[in-house]
């Protein structure tokens, strides 16, 4: 079932995998709900199987990084100081005049 819905996915066209990934996740999750009402002594064998839930909310304090728009762009995160040393950080552009 699972092996299925990523096939369909991954061979959709772009554009339309959101709402599949939605249609597809509906559909996932009302199977095994009705699998689980048929054998409700199989749930601790099928959480096994799972991915652990992960909690995507950054920690106190932590950075918060977005890009958005970045198409034909580079983007640099770095978790401390980024020195170029006496130059520019340049990535394929050409290089610009510092004052």
């Amino acid at each position: 079932m699972l092996d299925a819905a990523e096939q369909t996915l991954a061979a959709a066209a772009e554009e339309d995998r959101d709402d599949l990934r939605s249609r597809l996740e509906q559909r996932l999750v009302l199977q095994l709900a009705a699998y689980l009402d048929r054998y409700p002594d199989m749930g601790e064998g099928l959480a096994a199987l799972l991915p652990a839930p992960q909690d995507d909310a950054p920690s106190e304090g932590a950075p918060v990084s977005t890009a958005q728009d970045n198409t034909n762009s580079q983007i640099v995160q770095a978790s401390g100081s980024l020195d170029a040393g006496s130059g520019a950080i340049n990535y394929a552009v050409p290089p610009r005049d510092l004052p």
